[in-house]
């Protein structure tokens, strides 16, 4: 059991993180990352799509499993021998049950604390202005309303023939240009000193022009890039406990509150569908009669149940934020595991037996 569902986890887990890694693509292209950076950054989502992946891995590693002891005619003979449904079904529920703690591992401390590393990288990468931002001969757009050009990046960040367009502010418009320029990190973020040159100001409403000659200036590029948006966590950057008591004096929190709390309640539920899928599987396969025709049948109604459940789950985590009942996030799972623990426990023992072959009547 273990090694289906260990196959089924790296494959789907690799297949989705190719597929994430390439929309990071831009930070390799566009801002100079390096391979290995890259290739870091992209480790980093491994821990949110290992919290979605593990409940569909551990379900088709139980079918797999179950299925294959069903065509080497095995679980047949141990229900002839009298082996339990339990005892033919613990292996599966052992591994949902280490499964189940690593996605609550996972949702409640792993995903939150990766996806804060990640944010600090990409804001480290994106303030890295002499590699990042600033090419030679190439017009950038740091952010809306903010637009460089460079003649030459010179090792060491020093610039030549720098020209700085900012029109972040709606009433007014500044353009920067100068013969020299020496980009610094400081506690602010990236700081451009410009020396040389002279800004216009142009205020769009009168139309009035106001240029201004300087020997020396800056420009704080952390605004620029966005810093003050950084500092703002966002749903999976927070801990359950911080999505439990969004900061209603923040606007984000206060516009959010809903969402945040039906994302915590969603992160502690996550886990149930573990259970719930692998009894699914378990239900599936050795739940009824025994059938020499075979299981496919079950196995896409289980397919088909699992997709259902999950779909309902999605729909009802929206409706959940919109209507405060974050009771709803629970249903899904924990309805499943009622049922199929039920019919599990009603399953009469003889069903899953297979009749014995009756001997051909010879003339006398």
């Amino acid at each position: 059991m273990w090694t289906p569902f260990l196959f089924a986890t790296l494959v789907v887990t690799a297949i989705v993180w190719l597929t994430q890694s390439l929309q990071r693509i831009d930070l390799l292209v566009e801002h100079g990352a390096s391979l290995a950076l890259f290739g870091w950054l992209t480790v980093l989502i491994v821990p949110s799509l290992l919290a979605v992946v593990i409940p569909f891995a551990l379900f088709g590693a139980a079918l797999y499993a179950l299925h294959r002891l069903h065509s080497d005619s095995e679980i047949a003979v141990m229900f002839a021998a009298g082996v339990s449904l339990l005892q033919v079904a613990r292996p599966v529920l052992l591994v949902a049950g280490v499964a189940a703690a690593a996605t609550a591992w996972i949702n409640l401390d792993l995903m939150p604390r990766s996806y804060r590393v990640l944010k600090r990288e990409i804001a480290n990468i994106r303030a890295d202005v002499a590699s990042a931002v600033l090419r030679s001969g190439e017009f950038m757009t740091v952010r809306e309303g903010f637009t460089v050009y460079v003649d030459d990046v010179q090792p060491g960040g020093a610039l030549t023939g720098l020209l700085v367009n900012d029109y972040r502010n709606g009433d007014d418009a500044e353009t920067y240009m100068a013969q020299h320029a020496m980009i610094k990190e400081t506690g602010q973020g990236p700081v451009i000193y410009l020396v040389n040159g002279n800004v216009q100001r142009t205020n769009r409403k009168t139309g009035a022009i106001d240029i201004v000659n300087f020997d020396r200036t800056a420009i704080n590029l952390g605004a620029a890039a966005g810093k003050p948006r950084d500092l703002q966590l966002e749903m999976t950057e927070r801990y359950v406990s911080e999505l439990f008591n969004p900061d209603l004096t923040n606007d984000y929190d206060r516009k959010y509150a809903g969402r945040l709390i039906a994302e915590g309640h969603n992160r502690i539920a996550s886990p149930l569908y573990v259970f719930a899928f692998a009894l699914l599987a378990i239900f599936a396969l050795i739940g009824g009669p025994y059938d020499r025709r075979g299981y496919v049948l079950r196995i896409a109604l289980g397919c088909a149940a699992a997709g259902a459940i999950k779909v309902i789950g999605i729909v009802l985590a929206g409706t959940a934020a919109d209507t405060q009942q974050f009771w709803l996030l629970y249903a899904p799972p924990a309805l499943t595991i009622a049922i199929a623990v039920g019919l599990l426990t009603f399953a009469g023992p003889g069903a899953r037996i297979a009749p014995a072959e009756t001997p051909a009547q010879g003339s006398a």
